[in-house]
């Protein structure tokens, strides 16, 4: 988990990293790509998942697990170099 300093909050989104790590024989590391998501995008989540807080930053730390989460998966499947920026659509959306 990350702490606070690890995040560049904007008045736009989030800028955080995460080290994406794979097991093909040995365990290899690959460098930590740049990520973004757009506070209409940490609103969207926050409403869906039923945070408590309003403010960005707060919603991000209450689902960084899930963040985090998909920014790796993510960025294992899509080529280094530019930064990764999550949308809505990249997470799963339980409707009841």
């Amino acid at each position: 988990m990350m702490n606070f300093s690890d995040l560049d909050v904007t008045t736009t989104g989030i800028n955080f990293s995460v080290q994406p790590t794979f097991r093909f024989g040995n365990h290899r590391n690959l460098s930590a790509p740049t990520c973004f998501i757009s506070n209409e995008t940490l609103d969207e989540l926050g409403a869906q998942r039923l945070c408590k807080s309003d403010l960005p930053e707060e919603i991000f730390r209450e689902l960084e697990k899930e963040i985090t989460g998909v920014a790796t998966r993510l960025s294992l499947a899509l080529a280094q170099g530019a930064p990764l920026v999550l949308k809505y659509r990249n997470f799963t959306v339980v409707q009841n």
